[in-house]
């Protein structure tokens, strides 16, 4: 577990992550995140068995060959449905895989992506992904900071956003005067609005362009996002919070969303990320995963876009956080505006082991 000195309540996940690192008696080390509150995805991997169907990770893992990860992932599941089948269980069974494609690759002297059926693409454009500031003048200073950097595209979310109505959709107005009209824009709500005001939202947010409306009703409200999608003209998009297939077909089927952004660190690792994809390409829904994290999850996320057929951006959290931008030897960086997808074996990343020591933290 690693944390920030000071954590702070706002809309970054990344102030405390769980780094999960598979041994083997080969000598391979598979390095995997949960995307998730560390101490509570901490205890799921170390917690003692109270019955057939409720069992820590770690102990249903020992002793079997990491390269079955399909049998391994329905191990897990199986025998965490006594407390889980979704939620922070499943963040934990989604580092734990992630962990074993990486093994795979180690193992096999093959980048994660040539195992998943191979790159479409060995590039792809990053979204600049940031917190809207409590005054616009900080977010407009932040969207000119991403634009002199090379981002094609920006988001900005959370913050102080979901008030008024008219005063979100003058910061998308303010931002778009700001960067011009040759760079996508995202706005991201965090929290759930009334269904009113996502609809005013999204015809008021079409006026400028706005690439898509993020989140912005209640992740359950699947019958709220079929009105939503029929109404507005700017494209609605979801998924963030969910894990495992099952929500998904959902929010496609009866939900009619066509933009889903399930997360590696989240849904089930690589594995369940690969069901998803499968499921959306057949249905012609655009996957855009949710990406904020550290470079673990970029790396796991690049070699999933790579294979994908339409993936138009990758989400990269640009906030000044060291979680994010000195966990790797090597960190991540785009140039220009786009990433390079790994291709050394696995999921091509080395972990810095003074950061690690740094921010260590046991968890009292």
């Amino acid at each position: 577990m690693l944390r920030l000195p000071a954590v702070r309540p706002i809309g970054d996940g990344c102030q405390s992550i769980l780094i999960i690192r598979v041994h083997t008696d080969a000598g391979i080390t598979g390095i995997g995140e949960a995307h998730t509150n560390a101490l509570v995805s901490k205890a799921i991997l170390d917690a003692p068995m109270s019955s057939v169907s409720s069992e820590g990770l770690r102990s249903l893992l020992v002793g079997e060959d990491p390269r079955d990860i399909g049998r391994l992932w329905d191990k897990m599941y199986r025998h965490t449905q006594g407390y889980g089948r979704r939620g922070v269980a499943m963040h934990t069974i989604s580092g734990v895989d992630i962990a074993l494609w990486d093994i795979l690759g180690k193992a096999s002297g093959l980048p994660l992506h040539r195992l998943l059926g191979g790159a479409r693409r060995t590039t792809t454009p990053v979204y600049a992904s940031d917190l809207s500031q409590p005054s616009l003048e900080a977010t407009l200073a932040l969207a000119r900071r991403h634009k002199a950097a090379g981002f094609r595209a920006m988001k900005f979310g959370w913050g102080g956003l979901g008030g008024d109505v008219r005063e979100d959709i003058a910061v998308a107005a303010a931002i778009r005067q700001e960067v011009g009209d040759d760079i996508d824009i995202m706005i991201d709500m965090g929290f759930a609005v009334p269904f009113d005001h996502a609809v005013k939202l999204g015809r008021g947010l079409a006026d400028y362009g706005v690439f898509f409306l993020e989140e912005p009703l209640w992740p359950d409200d699947v019958a709220g996002f079929a009105k939503l999608v029929a109404l507005s003209p700017t494209p609605i998009a979801t998924g963030e919070k969910e894990s495992t297939q099952y929500p998904y077909v959902d929010l496609m089927d009866r939900g009619g969303l066509r933009i889903i952004q399930p997360d590696v660190a989240r849904v089930g690792g690589i594995s369940e990320m690969m069901r998803i994809v499968a499921l959306a390409e057949s249905r012609h829904v655009r996957v855009i995963p949710h990406c904020w994290s550290t470079d673990i999850l970029v790396a796991a996320t690049l070699h999933v876009i790579a294979t994908l057929r339409d993936c138009p951006y990758l989400e990269m959290n640009v906030t000044d956080n060291p979680l994010r931008t000195d966990l790797l030897l090597d960190p991540i960086r785009p140039v220009n505006g786009v990433a390079r997808v790994p291709d050394k074996p696995g999921l091509g990343i080395e972990l810095n082991e003074a950061t690690l020591a740094r921010y260590r933290w046991e968890g009292v």
